[in-house]
């Protein structure tokens, strides 16, 4: 997994579970990627050279003025810096998002256009634009921050909008769907 950024990606893990960050280096570094990770923000910004670096990508609790002066620092040393903001303290989610940098950087032509969750139907609506063999992965963070993951489809779709139904009700709680289109790596907040 390459991309112009990097060859491989280098990748700056920020937060604050140790146990979260050593689970996504892993998963990073079996993907490809070289990684490092790091629990504090100031350390980050007088320690680490931004040039080193193609994504940074922080956790929910990496917050505030300390986040804010890290994330200018490193950008002062390398203007293409990406950075990606951990959607949930979901290991799954935030690879996903790494992933989706590296492989469908431009917004406006990702093979998965748009993607929302219909309660009414109880299914998963995507617009796409070329068909595309389709992996969908539902990720559900509970009330008591408990992680559900259903899988919902598989397998080749046309383009166009596709409603893709779920069989049992999605319980309550931040949803994020997990799209892998060809090559592309998409992750999308349902709300």
């Amino acid at each position: 997994m390459t991309v112009d950024i990097g060859t491989p990606a280098r990748v700056l893990l920020v937060g604050k579970r140790v146990r979260v960050l050593d689970e996504l280096g892993r998963a990073l570094r079996e993907a490809g990627m070289v990684v490092r990770e790091e629990t504090d923000a100031e350390r980050v910004r007088y320690g680490v050279d931004g040039a080193s670096i193609d994504i940074l990508a922080l956790g929910r609790a990496v917050t505030g003025p300390k986040r804010d002066r890290m994330i200018s620092s490193l950008k002062a040393q390398n203007p293409m810096l990406r950075v990606v903001d951990g959607l949930a303290p979901i290991p799954s989610i935030i690879v996903a998002q790494i992933r989706e940098v590296v492989t469908a950087p431009n917004r406006d032509t990702r093979i998965v256009g748009a993607a929302a969750y219909e309660s009414g139907d109880n299914s998963i609506v995507l617009v796409l634009r070329r068909p595309a063999h389709l992996d969908v992965t539902l990720h559900r963070l509970d009330p008591l921050y408990r992680v559900h993951e259903t899988d919902v489809y598989t397998g080749p779709l046309d383009r166009g909008r596709q409603r893709l139904p779920l069989g049992r009700r999605v319980g309550r709680g931040e949803r994020f769907l997990v799209v892998e289109a060809d090559d592309e790596t998409t992750v999308h907040p349902l709300g």
